[in-house]
């Protein structure tokens, strides 16, 4: 990366590394839609820096677009909304370009779709339910990535179809460390063997690592149970241990018992003395059938991860990396050397079997040793998603079933509605749509009368379930499908931003493989200003 863009992204490079952001500056992003919800989505993409971007829409600006697009004024009015809105985003990045279709989303021919498809990911905003179904499954078919966003009044919808995805690093929020408590190697037992505790000065001890503690406390441990291979496998076993490193503690010069590091050490406690294993989802990973057949880098290095655990006691590679602890610079250094010097063996085991597999199955060098490292460093944070196309009509029984289990659809003293609710009733006012040519509260039609011709797309919905009407209907507030209405289609600029930026926040995802993204669907609720994630 060069060292103008080093500065220019240097807040984001902290969140997804070096790596993330070249994924990112080499993604291309087709946007069907430049209304605000479209732009808005853009805009957080071009200030990530993606390598291009497409606008496709035929839309007129109109005064009501400059009153709620923060990418159009007055003088656009009259114009192509596409080339309107690509000028001033090009704006914002120099290193970003863009160019605009200035045609329909629903009326692209099959040779433009082929074309607008070889993007990385491609997002549809305030589609037809029909079109979306089509392009999702399109999508689908070739493995690329597609987000369907709407925004409606205070209401805002995201929806994550993928065919599979594979994410090199989730970033869990609070991930366990990888200590080897139970299963030591053998420069960490040299190291623990040298320590001798009571040879140390009081200040020398309250400035030892607290790692070295947890050893000698299971050493004391073991004994007491007359088991060299004890381990604290529940509350009662632990609460032993913190007892016997609390008996460790001498008195400093000042004749108090308190320290950092033994502090450090309690606090730790739950969090570090749990048993290596490999978590549940990476075994599933490991035991995927991909693992044996696909040609992809990630699967690859998966199936030299399934070879080195079977190798090594069931164990995934060391991540090599320490928390921070309390500790003279000496003993700390060290510890930490060799940390990573154990995980760079390992991850170098895991690279020799990626070039076995690679030969294995006639391809080429695609590995570099810096990523598979990098995959190492992080195999027990290793996701897959898998999905189906997206098409609202096929999953409503889903939706309904979530609906039927819900305790209380409507929470009497927020007033809250779920967001269940809200998504049933939204695709109701797309069905509306579909059906009379506009959106329910539009045309100056009075709302009382929408109202019931909403109410009556809702209920069809609900017969398109294997749920009754009758079972149902009573749990969809009327004030949910009167406030539909009352929203007039509206694209509040507001929602518009908020919906863009978390639709932004997926693309980056999808093209990072890092984070995991939305499985599958998000309702917004702007009036209470709360999300539901669900899969449908």
């Amino acid at each position: 990366m060069s060292s103008d863009a080093n500065m220019r992204y240097d807040r984001q490079v902290r969140l997804w590394g070096e790596e993330g952001q070249a994924s990112i500056e080499a993604a291309t992003v087709c946007v069907l839609g430049a209304s605000a919800l479209g732009t808005e989505t853009l805009k957080s993409l071009v200030l990530a820096g993606v390598h291009s971007f497409c606008i496709v829409d035929d839309a007129i600006v109109e005064p009501a677009d400059v009153g709620n697009n923060f990418f159009l004024d007055e003088d656009d009015v009259g114009k192509s909304r596409s080339q309107a809105t690509i000028d001033k985003l090009k704006e914002m990045n120099p290193a970003v370009s863009g160019l605009f279709l200035n045609v329909a989303p629903a009326a692209l021919d099959d040779n433009q779709l082929a074309q607008l498809a070889k993007c990385s990911v491609m997002v549809g905003t305030n589609l037809p339910q029909e079109f979306e179904a089509f392009v999702a499954s399109y999508m689908y078919s070739l493995g690329v990535p597609f987000i369907s966003a709407k925004a409606f009044g205070l209401v805002g919808e995201v929806h994550v179809c993928v065919r599979e995805h594979t994410i090199a690093n989730s970033h869990d929020e609070n991930p366990r460390p990888d200590l080897r408590l139970d299963v030591p190697f053998p420069q960490l037992v040299d190291m623990v063997e040298e320590t001798r505790l009571d040879d140390l000065t009081p200040a020398q001890l309250h400035h030892t690592p607290y790692i070295l503690l947890y050893f000698k406390a299971l050493e004391q441990f073991r004994k007491d149970h007359r088991n060299p291979d004890a381990f604290p496998n529940n509350y009662t076993q632990r609460k032993q241990i913190q007892e016997i490193i609390w008996a460790m503690r001498r008195p400093n010069e000042s004749g108090s018992l308190d320290s950092e590091n033994f502090d450090e050490a309690k606090t730790s406690i739950t969090r570090s003395f749990l048993r290596t294993t490999i978590p549940q989802a990476v075994k599933d990973i490991l035991a995927d059938e991909a693992c044996g057949t696909s040609s992809q880098p990630f699967w690859i290095i998966c199936e030299a991860l399934r070879r080195f655990s079977e190798d090594n006691d069931g164990l995934l590679p060391l991540r090599g990396t320490l928390p921070d602890m309390t500790s003279d610079s000496q003993r700390y250094t060290r510890l930490a050397q060799i940390f990573h010097d154990r995980a760079q063996t390992e991850a170098d085991e895991v690279y020799r079997i990626t070039k076995q597999v690679e030969k294995e199955r006639g391809i080429g060098d695609v590995i570099s040793q810096e990523m598979c490292y990098r995959f190492c460093k992080n195999a027990d944070r290793i996701r897959v998603q898998r999905g189906e196309p997206w098409d609202f009509d096929r999953h409503i029984s889903t939706l309904i079933r979530r609906i039927k289990e819900m305790r209380d659809c409507e929470d009497a003293e927020t007033q809250r509605i779920d967001g269940a609710v809200w998504l049933l009733v939204l695709h109701a006012a797309f069905k509306f749509q579909r059906e009379k040519g506009r959106f329910p509260g539009t045309n100056g039609v009075p709302c009382p009368i929408d109202t019931f011709d909403l109410q009556q797309r809702v209920e069809s919905l609900i017969r398109m379930s294997d749920e009754s009407v009758e079972k149902i209907l009573p749990r969809i507030p009327m004030d949910a499908v009167k406030e539909m209405c009352r929203f007039g289609a509206s694209e509040l600029h507001v929602v518009a931003s908020f919906v863009g930026g978390i639709t932004a926040q997926e693309v980056i995802k999808l093209a990072t493989n890092q984070y995991l993204p939305i499985d599958n669907t998000l309702l917004f609720d702007g009036l209470t200003q709360n999300a539901t994630t669900f899969r449908l």
